[in-house]
């Protein structure tokens, strides 16, 4: 299709430009059509575009195919014999024509048959030298144009060779870079070692299935704060957002094995040992640090198992080494004990004593140390720290947070529990408030003198059939199914269980497509039964 287009747009060229001098000729000069050889090239060019449409051209070699140029030719040098118009300056046509697709060797032969006409049927009125003239400048003329023309094309054609063997070439390196890519990422997710690049505006610019897994990320690298929180210790203190090991790392610190507690969706405890270095980055895109995570809870679950069963070694053998420290006393004792096996026992009981000293040694470092769970406790300083974790997410989900109350509520009990209990109340607040709303925590003091938090937003809202059953292990309302979120329906049982342990009380009112209020009360002053 493409040679028979190429062929119809340079004969209709051709014919449409013979055509227009035709009509110029007719309104101007009519007496030329009684010159015959002139309406015979006319015709002889219409009647050659009408074969062109219609021949198969898929199908012609491209030696036929030069007949056209050829045929032009004649048809030009036919109406080259009318007087006073020199319509010579068309042969530009076929021999551009001959020179794009042809050898030279075709253009001088389309030349060699311009020279015949003018020699023979041009109007050769005049001296013999001005004729030769006359042919000797247009052969040179149509010459140096189709020479020109020629090595035009042949450069050309040369650079789109060189262009599509450079495009392969490109499209390889890019085929082999993907496919290598590809290969690196898969090496990277397989590893345990949880790794993530991370730039200068503390935007994860990379990461792999061990850290998405590890911080609960989605594989768009998207989950609200409350999925995985870092604490400075087990059941610690959480760590503000500008401490994390993402912010730091952004800062550009350098870490090396320090040790960091997550917090897990799954209600699992980490430990994590984090390394921080900088990595090669582009000159557009700043500084970038790799940050490596291992998780060493394995590792120091079974360090603590070792301290366990060293502590109740070292305690059981304290029992047969008392036993033995006691019977050697009392042979001492015994006045018919020979000299020599008094000597014997002396020394077997400074080795008992020794053995004595030693176990108690080792249980005493052994020991666990006793945790305080009832302990002063700032809440607007807790529900502080949760709302500047929780507020990123909001933002971009467009939702307004606010805190209101007390500016400080003092209560005793276990601050990392109460985290816990807060954390969940404020996602559950995030996850099923649509973009637009807004979410109000307010502290305050309740009427029997407790401590009262308030989490109270516009969403999705809850059937009263569904609050009934809200505080029931794996329960999920008909509507929280529906909207996609994930969950297990344990979180609010832990809230429940844990606002009990502290002697205090949770309820909940809410109302389909309004919202829900779930309020929190709180002793002040310690119980004599906190645990």
């Amino acid at each position: 299709m493409s040679r028979r287009a190429s062929i119809w747009r340079w004969q209709l060229i051709f014919v449409s430009t013979t055509v227009a001098i035709a009509v110029l000729v007719a309104a101007l000069k009519p007496t030329i059509f009684a010159t015959p050889l002139f309406t015979a090239g006319l015709a002889l060019s219409v009647l050659t575009t009408a074969v062109v449409l219609v021949l198969p051209w898929d199908r012609i070699p491209p030696a036929g195919i030069l007949a056209v140029p050829m045929i032009d030719i004649c048809a030009i040098g036919l109406t080259t014999q009318a007087p006073d118009i020199r319509l010579g300056f068309l042969w530009v046509i076929p021999i551009t024509w001959i020179a794009t697709y042809y050898s030279m060797i075709a253009v001088f032969g389309g030349i060699a048959l311009i020279t015949a006409f003018l020699f023979t049927v041009a109007n050769q009125t005049g001296l013999i030298s001005d004729v030769v003239l006359r042919v000797l400048i247009t052969a040179f003329g149509l010459g140096f144009l189709g020479t020109t023309i020629r090595i035009g094309v042949r450069r050309s054609r040369a650079s789109r060779r060189l262009l599509r063997r450079r495009s392969e070439q490109i499209d390889r390196v890019a085929r082999r870079a993907e496919t290598h890519e590809r290969r690196v990422t898969q090496i990277i997710d397989a590893l345990d070692t949880a790794l993530a690049a991370v730039g200068e505006d503390g935007a994860i610019l990379k990461a792999n299935d061990a850290y998405r897994r590890l911080y609960g990320l989605d594989a768009d690298g998207l989950a609200l704060p409350a999925l995985a929180v870092e604490y400075d210790d087990r059941e610690g203190e959480s760590i503000p957002v500008e401490g994390t090991v993402l912010a730091r790392a952004a800062r550009g610190e350098h870490l090396a094995g320090e040790r960091v507690w997550l917090y897990g969706a799954d209600g699992e405890w980490r430990a994590l040992e984090v390394d921080a270095q900088p990595i090669a980055s582009d000159a557009d895109q700043g500084a970038v640090m790799l940050v490596k995570i291992d998780d060493v809870t394995a590792r120091l679950a079974a360090a603590e198992e070792r301290r366990l069963m060293s502590a109740i070694l070292t305690h059981e053998l304290r029992n047969p080494l008392t036993a033995i420290v006691g019977h050697v006393d009392l042979l001492l004792e015994r006045d018919d004990l020979p000299a020599r096996a008094a000597d014997q026992l002396g020394v077997v009981a400074g080795a008992a004593e020794r053995m004595q000293d030693l176990v108690t040694t080792a249980l005493d470092v052994s020991r666990p140390r006793p945790r305080v769970l009832s302990e002063p406790v700032d809440l607007h300083a807790l529900v502080q720290a949760s709302v500047s974790s929780f507020l990123p997410t909001a933002t971009a989900n467009r939702l307004r947070v606010d805190l209101a109350g007390e500016t400080t509520l003092l209560i005793y009990g276990d601050a990392f529990r109460l985290r816990q209990v807060i954390d969940n109340l404020l996602s559950n607040a995030v996850k099923y408030t649509a973009a637009g709303g807004s979410i109000l925590i307010s502290l305050g003091v309740a009427d029997d003198a407790r401590a009262e938090v308030v989490v109270e937003d516009t969403g999705t809202g809850m059937a009263p059939a569904d609050v009934e059953q809200l505080f029931q292990p794996y329960f999920r309302g008909e509507r929280a199914e529906r909207s996609g979120v994930p969950g297990t329906g344990l979180g609010l049982v832990a809230v429940r269980d844990i606002v009990t342990a502290h002697h205090g009380d949770i309820d909940v009112s809410s109302r389909l497509g309004e919202g829900t209020r779930m309020r929190v009360l709180l002793p002040r002053r310690p119980e004599r039964n906190d645990a």
